[in-house]
Parts: C-alpha cells; sequence; structure tokens
C-alpha cells in the first residue's frame, strides 16, 4: 500500500511540474514577458517544484518536502499579497494560481510521509 501511495503521490508531483512548466513557458509568454517580475515568480515555481520532484525520486525526500513546502507557502503569500492590493478578488485567481501549488504541497509531504524510514521498534 505503501509504495501505491508513493507513486500516486510521485504522479501528482511530475503532473504539476509538467502543468505549471506548459503554463509558465508555453502561455505565460502571450501575456507578459518571461521575466518580467510574473514571469520569474512562475519561474521561480517551475525550478522549485521541478528540483523537490526530481529529488523525491532519487530519495532525498526530506528536502524534496521541504521545497515542496515552499512552493505552497509562496503561492499563498504571493495571494494573499494580491487580494489585498486588487481592486477586486475573482475566485479564478485562486483556482489557477493558488490550488495547484497546494497540492503539489501537499503531495510532496504525503510523499516523504509515506516513505519516510520507521523505526526498529515501531510496528
Amino acid at each position: 500500500m505503501r509504495d501505491i501511495l508513493a507513486a500516486i503521490t510521485g504522479v501528482i508531483m511530475a503532473a504539476y511540474v509538467l502543468y505549471r512548466g506548459f503554463t509558465t513557458l508555453v502561455i505565460l509568454p502571450f501575456t507578459e514577458p518571461l521575466f518580467s517580475p510574473g514571469g520569474a515568480y512562475f519561474l521561480l515555481l517551475v525550478l522549485l517544484a521541478a528540483g523537490a520532484t526530481v529529488l523525491s525520486f532519487i530519495g532525498r525526500k526530506g528536502v524534496s518536502a521541504s521545497l515542496a513546502a515552499i512552493v505552497g507557502i509562496v503561492a499563498l503569500g504571493s495571494w494573499g499579497r494580491d487580494i489585498f492590493v486588487a481592486p477586486v478578488w475573482t475566485c479564478s485567481n485562486f483556482i489557477w494560481f493558488v490550488v495547484p501549488e497546494v497540492c503539489f504541497s501537499l503531495a510532496g509531504y504525503f510523499n516523504w510521509l509515506v516513505q519516510r524510514p520507521r523505526s526498529v521498534g515501531s510496528r
């Protein structure tokens, strides 16, 4: 069961990297320059998520979970800052720019939780 859960969380993490990489590298240049502040933000998310995903597959689960948590915290912080400055809050911004990152962070945490080494005395 642990292997199945680890595989599911790994697939979720890889799917997020593909999704965010596609939206950043293919769709974002149509809306703003890739090296603008908004573009740099999404590039940072892609790099952090790719690093977390690669580390989760090579056995550095703790570091991977930490990077995944940073992705979620950065997305929530950016969204929180944006709703205070934006004249109108839209639910679509939350759905497209926060929910995927939080799901990625949860997948990274559960990947670490499922695959962490157990002590000899525990059952």
